[in-house]
């Protein structure tokens, strides 16, 4: 019904536009509404011929030699009844003319023929024009039903190797009976419960996803003797909310690439902050010529091309995104509006 009344306030306004511009030289009121019916009849017919059947037909077909011809096949029909319905018209003075134009057959068709093209080509643009932006809606609909498809991947998989070093380091500290085996099988407990369970949603308190990301981080400083860590974050979170396992990435390249010499100043530095609306994650490490030889030559950051892709779905034109290596040190900076 919408679709309706757009279409027909369109038309609406399309024949009081060009009842007053394309005849604004007949006085007479109704010679000026005939002619205009008469025109606006006819390329409403080719309008919706074209827009219903001939472009659907030409989008399966992809030939455009059948769209040509059946577009002048079209426009001869048209023309041609409706030359031969004002010819009679005006023989038999159905509609009395008041204005001194002498009209023959030949002019009628040549009018027609116009008149039709001009439905034809408004029906072939407005057919394309829509065409693609549809296609563009699919392809965006596509774009985020790969991402959620990416995103459930990763919310059902966990990283073997990290789970394998983990337990390692559990077995390692209920060995020599450290206390900090409790807390450590706690935090592994957490973020198992957290990336199967509580991360379904599109957002998530980033209360959560902050939770999530230390228990990462002190999982993985234990295995990291000779690499100062350092984390902060802060507390004030003002209920926000963020789509979830979206940080971790950048948490997880810091720990792989991180530097390991004896005789550097091995260290990985991340913080968390909210300024107004804004999340701002900044995470640094230091590389050694091992991490640095693992970067693609072209990247600009370390493993940032999904996230980034979700972060245009998600956050598009409300996040800001800086990665490089400076001095061997590898930075990201992130800020998010989260309003």
């Amino acid at each position: 019904m919408r679709k309706f009344l757009l279409h027909f306030l369109f038309w609406v306004i399309f024949f009081l536009m060009w009842n007053r511009i394309m005849y604004f030289y007949i006085s007479n009121d109704l010679n000026r509404i005939y002619f205009s019916v008469l025109d606006v009849s006819m390329i409403m017919l080719a309008f919706y011929i074209i827009y219903l059947y001939i472009m659907p037909y030409y989008f399966k077909q992809k030939n455009i030699w059948v769209l040509l011809l059946s577009s002048l096949i079209l426009i001869g029909l048209l023309s041609g009844l409706f030359s031969w319905m004002m010819w009679i018209f005006l023989q038999h003075n159905l509609v009395p003319i008041h204005f001194e134009v002498l009209w023959n057959y030949r002019d009628l068709q040549f009018n027609r023929f116009f008149i039709a093209l001009v439905g034809i080509l408004g029906g072939c643009f407005v057919k394309l024009a829509i065409d693609r932006l549809e296609a563009g809606k699919r392809i965006e609909v596509m774009e985020k039903e790969k991402s959620v498809a990416e995103l459930n991947y990763l919310k059902a998989q966990l990283n073997p190797h990290f789970l394998f070093n983990s337990l390692n380091s559990l077995y390692a500290q209920m060995e020599i009976g450290s206390a900090d085996a409790k807390g450590t099988l706690s935090s592994l407990a957490d973020m198992l419960r957290y990336q199967l369970y509580e991360c379904n949603s599109d957002f998530i308190p980033v209360e959560k996803e902050l939770a999530y990301l230390k228990n990462y981080f002190n999982l993985q400083r234990i295995r990291r003797d000779n690499c100062k860590t350092e984390l902060a974050l802060d507390e004030t979170q003002n209920n926000f909310l963020i789509a979830p396992l979206l940080l971790i990435p950048f948490m997880e390249n810091a720990f792989k690439y991180v530097s390991d010499g004896d005789e550097t100043g091995n260290f990985i530095k991340a913080n968390i902050s909210f300024k107004a609306n804004k999340l701002i994650f900044n995470c640094i490490n230091t590389i050694d010529e091992t991490g640095l030889s693992l970067l693609p030559a072209n990247d600009k950051g370390i493993g940032l091309m999904n996230v980034q892709k979700r972060l245009e779905l998600i956050y598009k034109n409300r996040y800001c995104l800086q990665a490089g290596i400076v001095n061997k040190q590898y930075e990201v900076i992130l800020t998010i509006d989260l309003k």
